[in-house]
């Protein structure tokens, strides 16, 4: 049985910033956090973490009705304000992500992209993916793909084009087909077979099935129905370039996105 529970925690692990559903997946997450990190050095992300910790333990979260957040820069500081002007956010605004302060308009150069490259060891780590390319080069970037999609099925057989040049991480994300994308990604992860998996991946078939590994960790499975929050994915496949540039479905001219500066 998959515990929903451990997906959850890993989630808030991948992203700090994007909180868990509730206060004790909440800490529970700090807690791995302190465990992997080397005590020996302080990452930003770990020294904005010891600040929110000082401000005690976390009574409750609650969502905010926010649809459009806006960064002003004013001459003695900076601030945030919604859209319909309704909640103002006024002291030390701090982008974990790209781990920096934002104090001006200039820091927010490049905020829109998504730096899978802070984290991809925990991408590998806790979801279900494959790899697509020469495992000698360095990654390209990241997609996340629905193994039930028709689009899933064009948009790898476009990209398994590029695998002498690049090498991209595919991340198993049912987020559309229901139980059944749920079943076929878990069958897909648990293949014994991971290089017939990824064709029948690819191709959408079934050969890899006949032999499943039963001690597969099926939690990075349930763990992609999660993710859409954490790197802004609406719609499916979702393409992030490894300096962070994204693409909500795949470009039409893949090349002119890939070289985009």
């Amino acid at each position: 049985m998959i515990n929903k529970f451990k997906a959850l925690s890993a989630i808030a692990l991948i992203s700090f910033s994007s909180f868990a559903q509730d206060a004790s997946e909440v800490l529970d997450a700090v807690s791995e956090i302190k465990k992997q990190e080397a005590s020996e050095s302080k990452s930003y992300q770990q020294e904005i973490r010891e600040g929110l910790e000082k401000k005690g333990a976390i009574i409750g979260i609650r969502e905010i009705p926010v649809t459009k957040l806006y960064f002003v820069e004013a001459e003695l500081g900076s601030y945030l304000v919604t859209a319909n002007g309704r909640f103002v956010v006024d002291g030390r605004i701090v982008d974990v992500w790209h781990r920096k302060t934002l104090k001006s308009l200039a820091d927010l150069e490049g905020i829109d992209r998504v730096p899978v490259n802070n984290n991809a060891k925990q991408i590998d780590d806790m979801l279900a993916t494959f790899s697509i390319g020469d495992k000698e080069k360095p990654r390209s970037g990241v997609i996340f793909v629905d193994p039930t999609s028709e689009y899933t099925l064009t948009s790898l057989q476009k990209l398994i084009e590029y695998q002498d040049e690049q090498r991209w991480t595919v991340v198993l994300t049912p987020l559309i087909g229901g139980s059944n994308a749920l079943d076929r990604s878990r069958r897909l992860w648990c293949a014994k077979d991971k290089e017939q998996a990824l064709l029948d991946l690819i191709n959408g078939t079934q050969e890899s099935f006949s032999e499943i590994d039963e001690d597969c960790d099926e939690e990075r499975v349930l763990a992609g129905q999660y993710i859409n929050n954490v790197f802004g994915i609406e719609t499916l496949p979702h393409l992030i370039r490894e300096d962070g540039l994204v693409s909500k479905g795949f470009p039409l001219d893949f090349d002119k996105w890939f070289e985009k500066e």
